[in-house]
């Protein structure tokens, strides 16, 4: 059975791309910081796919726990064929007059040096077996910007090189590497918005609707699997057109 591991895949799109990847017929390895949230997740993706599927605690801010659980992942599947870098400091609210050094370390450390990390222990696994792929969940942040998120911005641009630093250092093992640079996407946040809210939301975005879990999921799949076999050092933009408008998008009436 091949196997990928998602990071951060307890729920929303990260919970998303377990289920596509279970419903092809991947084992499937979900961490989270909480080890209880990631063996549940683990269960109901066992359950309902009749795959195996695992549950590990993993801090991003430790690069010994990351290789911990790397190595546990490797003594219980034996291969890993995908990894999805998806877990991140979403740094809402912090701008470059409001960012402290303990908050810039903590997120940078998370989004950066965790996931270079991480991508470092998919690697060797897949170096040694023949190859694999890895896909890092990225965002349209990097490509433009709002307000109270220069971080995170920041962050995701630096992810976004990462792959292409990948895709040419690791292409010689047959590791490909791509990320999905995902933007409006419908997540727990939206819940208990007013419906007045949503739809200033859509206003902004040319297809005037946001992606959902599944949406993501099959972007990540194809860059996960063999369907983009040479498909390597790329961003896959799902974003509804965000990144499409250069002005906020004004919808005109049709007629």
């Amino acid at each position: 059975m091949p196997t990928v591991f998602i990071t951060g895949a307890t729920k929303n799109s990260g919970f998303a791309i377990a289920e596509k990847f279970a419903s092809e017929g991947y084992d499937v390895a979900i961490s989270s910081r909480s080890k209880d949230s990631a063996e549940i997740a683990a269960a109901k993706i066992q359950d309902k796919y009749k795959v195996t599927a695992r549950g590990y605690a993993m801090d991003l801010l430790n690069v010994k726990d990351i290789r911990l659980v790397f190595a546990r992942l490797k003594e219980d599947f034996g291969r890993l064929d995908t990894f999805v870098a998806n877990s991140a400091d979403l740094g809402i609210g912090i701008d470059i007059l409001s960012a402290t050094e303990e908050r810039y370390d903590a997120l940078m450390d998370t989004n950066v040096k965790g996931n270079y990390f991480a991508c470092q222990e998919a690697a060797m696994i897949m170096m040694k077996q023949g190859g694999g792929a890895i896909v890092i969940i990225g965002s349209v942040h990097c490509k433009s910007c709002v307000g109270e998120r220069s971080l995170y911005s920041i962050s995701k641009g630096a992810l976004s090189t990462l792959v292409r630093s990948m895709a040419v250092e690791l292409g010689m093992y047959n590791i490909r590497a791509n990320c999905l640079l995902a933007g409006a996407i419908r997540t727990d946040r939206w819940e208990g918005i007013s419906a007045e809210e949503e739809a200033r939301r859509r206003a902004n975005w040319p297809l005037g609707i946001e992606s959902n879990g599944e949406d993501i999921a099959n972007g990540a799949f194809y860059l996960g699997s063999d369907l983009s076999r040479t498909v390597t050092g790329t961003d896959l933009v799902i974003d509804s057109g965000i990144l499409a408008s250069l002005l906020p998008y004004k919808r005109r009436d049709i007629k």
